[in-house]
């Protein structure tokens, strides 16, 4: 479905639903975090007031988060007539709250650029070579009738933008991500600022975490990895949100062309991130329950350990290279 057809849908079912709920993934990121955050404003200019689930903790998006937007209340007591679900690649990342609204609702709307992406929703506008979640957002908002760009949806969907090409470093980002980049900057946004908040400005304990994963760090062959253990990253008093961009470091190590980065999260729970140069790391991920991009992907395992994850993600990254090399 094409960004027209697919706007027209979305503002036939909004125009007369009385309650909508827009939701992203669980443990949001940059993109899921600034796709919610502009639907629901825009959804706000048209006269609606959307239930936003928004699974984030605080931290390096502050800067756009409006609380007001985020719904408090109880998730199950609800049944939208619309859902709308960004950035979501597995319908199962919607959470079981998340994910029992939505067989409650009547109507749904995924919008996502995750290959992984099965297209559950009834309607469905998924493009795996969109730069970000937030590009094919700015695709359809500025499709409904009488839509307004404004500062902050703007500085939403910059959000999303740059940090999902981590500042447009990513093969994703082509002309039309650019071209979309330059509309929103002309709304005055402060983009040197967003790009300084959302990637590289860190407090010490995020510091001080990312110091120990690459004190872990190792090569093989062109496969970068590193761990943390759950022990290691309380010590340093840092959280699970301040572990963004170690996979990536690792990847700019010289020789690597994949990476992974493996880290406990408690309870028997290990998250893996993987990045790549080109090979396809979504078939790794996928193998091991997750999913997302080609160059960029990951999982959650449980009932596990680090070492036994960590084992099956090295030996699938090898099997994935020697397939690619064939």
């Amino acid at each position: 479905m094409n960004s027209e057809s697919f706007s027209e849908k979305l503002f036939e079912a909004v125009k007369k639903a009385e309650t909508i709920a827009v939701s992203a993934h669980i443990n949001a990121d940059g993109d899921a975090i600034g796709s919610s955050l502009a639907m629901a404003s825009a959804l706000e200019a048209l006269g609606k007031k959307p239930v936003v689930f928004l699974y984030y903790k605080g931290g390096r998006f502050d800067y756009i988060l409006d609380r007001n937007k985020v719904f408090a209340g109880d998730k199950l007591a609800l049944r939208p007539e619309v859902f709308i679900v960004l950035d979501c690649g597995d319908i199962y990342r919607l959470g079981d709250e998340g994910r029992t609204v939505f067989d409650n609702s009547d109507v749904t709307f995924n919008i996502d650029h995750h290959i992984s992406n099965i297209g559950y929703g009834d309607y469905n506008f998924v493009f795996p070579d969109a730069s970000s979640t937030c590009e094919l957002v700015y695709e359809v908002l500025t499709g409904l009738p009488g839509f307004k760009l404004t500062k902050y949806i703007a500085e939403c969907l910059y959000t999303g933008i740059v940090t999902d090409t981590y500042s447009f470093k990513h093969s994703s980002a082509g002309r039309r991500t650019l071209e979309i980049a330059a509309d929103l900057m002309e709304t005055g946004i402060d983009f040197s600022e967003i790009q300084a908040a959302a990637l590289y400005r860190h407090d010490m304990a995020a510091a001080k975490v990312l110091a120990k994963a690459i004190l872990n760090a190792k090569l093989e062959g062109t496969i970068a990895y590193t761990t943390l253990t759950l022990k290691e990253i309380r010590s340093v008093g840092a959280i699970f949100e301040q572990l963004s961009g170690i996979a990536e470091y690792c990847l700019n190590i010289t020789g690597a062309e994949v990476s992974v980065f493996v880290y406990e999260r408690g309870g028997g729970t290990v998250k893996c991130s993987f990045r790549s140069m080109g090979t396809d790391v979504n078939r790794v991920a996928l193998a091991l329950g997750g999913g997302g991009h080609v160059r960029a992907a990951g999982c959650t395992v449980e009932n596990t350990t680090l070492e036994e994850v960590l084992g099956k993600c090295l030996k699938g990254l090898r099997e994935e290279i020697e397939r690619e090399n064939k």
